[in-house]
């Protein structure tokens, strides 16, 4: 079940981007490493205040989940037009559940629940090969490359299932 992000989710959400993040490091990249070097618990708890943070939820556990928030810092660094827009963030799955189509399903999901006035956009490592076919897939185009990470933005004419 996909549901809206509570405070009480709040560690089972910076629990999974620190284990994705450890995961990442092993693998040799370097993609949320700052993950790594602040109080995760304190950005989830921001993310959830400040916009929408959505779960995915099995048997009482929480095992992925997607922020849909107004621009930050990070997003102004990437976007000449940072203060426009709605940004994904932080979508993290489970180990257990990769594979299975979660990712997909939040996806669906926060395109469905934003504000189709407000252009949503996204961004990942420019050399993610995977994101970089998988974003395209729900109806976001590439815009921009810029410091090393590609810029999407949700073309509200396609469709929003891979």
């Amino acid at each position: 079940m996909i549901r809206l992000a509570t405070k009480r989710d709040a560690k089972h959400i910076a629990d999974l981007i620190e284990q994705r993040a450890v995961a990442l490091k092993q693998q040799g990249s370097d993609q949320w490493t700052e993950y790594l070097e602040q109080d995760l618990m304190d950005r989830v708890q921001t993310d959830i205040s400040s916009g929408h943070v959505y779960v995915y939820e099995q048997d009482e556990s929480v095992l992925a989940s997607i922020a849909l928030l107004p621009a930050d810092d990070w997003d102004h660094n990437l976007w000449e037009d940072g203060e426009r827009g709605q940004y994904i963030h932080r979508i993290v799955v489970s180990e257990r559940l990769k594979g299975r189509g979660i990712g997909q399903q939040l996806m669906e999901h926060v395109l469905r629940e934003a504000d189709t006035h407000e252009p949503i956009r996204l961004d990942c490592v420019a050399d993610n090969a995977f994101l970089n076919s998988y974003y395209p897939r729900f109806g976001f185009v590439f815009v921009d490359s810029r410091d090393g990470y590609n810029t999407f933005e949700y073309n509200m004419d396609e469709s929003v299932s891979a």
